[in-house]
C-alpha cells in the first residue's frame, strides 16, 4: 500500500508542476479511489477481532511456578550480593547456589583427620575443630580457595562417605515481617484471655538476643546464652517478640506459658536495620547448649536451605527426645521447602489470621504439620512498647507451647504427642491433613 500512495503522490506532484499532465486527471481520480478502497479494506480487517489461538495449557502444580524467593522480595529485607559482617570478625556473607546465603568460602564437616589433611594439601585453612558433647560429634570449620568453593569441587577431593557430612556454613533467616501496627486494613487480634496451659514447663528457643528489660519480660524466667559477638549492636527485635509471646505479660499481652522456664540461645547477627542472619555453625552451638540444659522442646522461628550438618544434628537431638518446632517459611505457596521445618522429624508450623485464613506468604507443602495464629499478632518491641508481627515465626511458638504442655503427660513420645495435637486441632481447608494447614489449627487453651 505504501508503494501505491507514493506513486499517486508522485503523479499529483507532476500534475501541479506541469499543466500538460492535467490530462491524466481521470487516471489519478481512478487511482485515488483504488487507494481509498484498499484503506477501507485494511481498516475493516484491523477492526474485526482476530480469532484467539492460544496453546493449550496442561494442568500444573504451584510448585512448578518460579520460586517466590527469586521473584518477590520485600524491599526492607533486600540484601546486597556481598555483605560484610562485623559481628563475625568481618567475615563476608554472600549469595550461593539456588539463591541461598552463606559465609564466603566457609564449610563444615564431621571431623576426620585424613580428610582434613587432604583438604589442607589443596589449600584449605582450618578455622577451628570443636567437640559438641551433647551431640556426640566433632565438627571441623574451614575455608577453601575460590576454585574449590563448591560441593562438586570438594567431592573430587574427599572420600564419598565424608562428602555426606559436608556442607556450607549457610545463613538462616528469621521468619517474621515488619511491624504492621500502621497497616489500616489489618484485623486487630483480640487479647487472649487464657494461656496454652498453666503447667510449669521448660521450653527453648533459637533466635536473636532478647530485651529482658522490657516491662513485659522483667518478671519472666528467661535464661540466655549468646553465641555471636556480644556487642550493643546485636539485634533484639525478633527474639523479644517471640519471647513475649511465650512468657511476656502486660495489659495487652497474655503469655502462652506463664509458668515456663525459657532458655534462649542468641544466634543471630545484624544484616541490616530490618534483617538478621544466623550461621549454620551458630545454630549448632545453640542447639548443643539447649541439649546440655536438658531442654526437650525447642522453637526455631527461622528458616533456610537444606543443610547436611543441620539434618545430622536434628537426627541426633530427636533421637535423644528433643522435639523441635519450626516456622514453615514466608516465601509463598509456590516456593521450595525451607528447613529445618521440612525435615520429617521437625514439627512445621504455618500461619493464619484471626479469620482462620492462611497467611498469604506462608510456604506450603506436604511437610506442614500445624497452623496457628500468626498474622497481625501483638508482641513486645525491643526498647519498649508493643507492635504487630506477621509470619510463620509468630505462629511457631504457639505450637511449641502446646507441645511443651503435654510433653511430660505423654512421656516425651513425639509420635503420641503429635497425634494428640492433631486430634485437638481445628481442621481447616481440605478434610484431614493437607499441604496448606497441615493437621489443622492449634489454639489456646489446649
Amino acid at each position: 500500500m505504501k508503494g501505491k500512495i507514493a506513486a499517486v503522490f508522485f503523479v499529483v506532484t507532476l500534475s501541479i508542476a506541469n499543466p500538460s499532465w492535467g490530462q491524466l486527471g481521470g487516471v489519478i481520480d481512478s487511482t485515488l479511489n483504488q487507494v481509498r478502497g484498499i484503506g477501507q479494506t485494511l481498516d475493516q480487517q484491523l477492526i474485526e477481532p482476530l480469532p484467539l489461538r492460544l496453546p493449550k495449557l496442561e494442568p500444573f502444580a504451584l510448585s512448578q511456578l518460579p520460586a517466590v524467593v527469586d521473584t518477590v522480595t520485600h524491599p526492607l529485607n533486600s540484601l546486597p550480593a556481598s555483605l560484610n559482617i562485623p559481628a563475625l570478625n568481618n567475615a563476608v556473607e554472600v549469595q550461593v547456589e539456588d539463591g541461598w546465603r552463606a559465609i564466603e568460602r566457609q564449610w563444615l564437616m564431621l571431623a576426620d583427620q585424613s580428610s582434613l589433611s587432604l583438604l589442607q594439601q589443596v589449600g584449605a585453612t582450618l578455622i577451628k575443630q570443636q567437640e559438641y558433647k551433647a551431640l556426640d560429634l566433632v565438627l571441623v570449620h574451614f575455608t577453601v580457595p575460590a576454585h574449590l568453593d563448591s560441593k562438586a569441587a570438594l567431592t573430587n577431593i574427599l572420600p564419598p562417605a565424608q562428602v555426606n557430612t559436608l556442607d556450607r556454613n549457610h545463613v538462616f533467616a528469621s521468619q517474621a515481617d515488619a511491624d504492621l501496627a500502621s497497616t489500616p486494613t489489618a484485623t486487630p487480634q483480640p487479647i487472649p484471655s487464657q494461656a496454652m496451659c498453666d503447667n510449669t514447663v521448660t521450653v527453648g528457643m533459637l533466635d536473636t538476643s532478647i530485651d529482658k528489660n522490657h516491662p513485659a519480660l522483667t518478671q519472666a524466667k528467661i535464661i540466655t546464652q549468646n553465641f555471636v559477638d556480644n556487642t550493643n549492636n546485636a539485634p533484639q527485635y525478633h527474639g523479644t517478640a517471640i519471647a513475649s509471646l511465650l512468657v511476656g505479660h502486660s495489659d495487652q499481652l497474655r503469655p502462652l506459658l506463664p509458668k515456663a522456664n525459657l532458655y534462649a540461645a542468641s544466634v543471630f547477627y545484624r544484616q541490616s536495620d530490618y534483617a538478621q542472619g544466623a550461621t549454620m555453625l551458630h545454630l549448632v552451638d545453640g542447639l548443643n547448649w539447649l541439649a546440655m540444659q536438658q531442654v526437650k522442646v525447642v522453637n526455631m522461628s527461622l528458616a533456610g536451605p537444606d543443610n547436611q550438618i543441620l539434618a545430622l544434628v536434628i537426627d541426633k537431638l530427636t533421637a535423644k527426645g528433643m522435639i523441635i518446632v519450626a516456622a514453615a517459611g514466608n516465601e509463598g505457596p509456590a516456593a521450595p521447602a525451607m528447613y529445618p521445618a521440612a525435615y520429617k522429624k521437625v514439627v512445621a508450623v504455618t500461619a493464619t489470621d484471626v479469620k482462620q485464613q492462611i497467611y498469604r506468604w506462608a510456604n506450603q507443602g506436604d511437610y506442614i504439620d500445624f497452623a496457628a495464629l500468626g498474622v497481625n499478632v501483638l508482641s513486645a518491641k525491643a526498647g519498649g512498647g508493643e507492635g504487630h508481627e506477621s509470619g510463620t515465626s509468630v505462629a511457631s511458638p504457639v505450637v511449641a507451647a502446646a507441645v511443651a504442655c503435654v510433653y511430660e503427660q505423654f512421656g516425651g513420645q513425639a509420635e503420641v504427642i503429635l497425634a494428640y495435637l492433631a486430634q485437638q486441632a481445628v481442621d481447616l481447608g481440605q478434610k484431614g491433613k493437607d499441604p496448606v494447614f497441615g493437621n489443622g489449627l492449634i489454639t489456646r487453651p489446649l
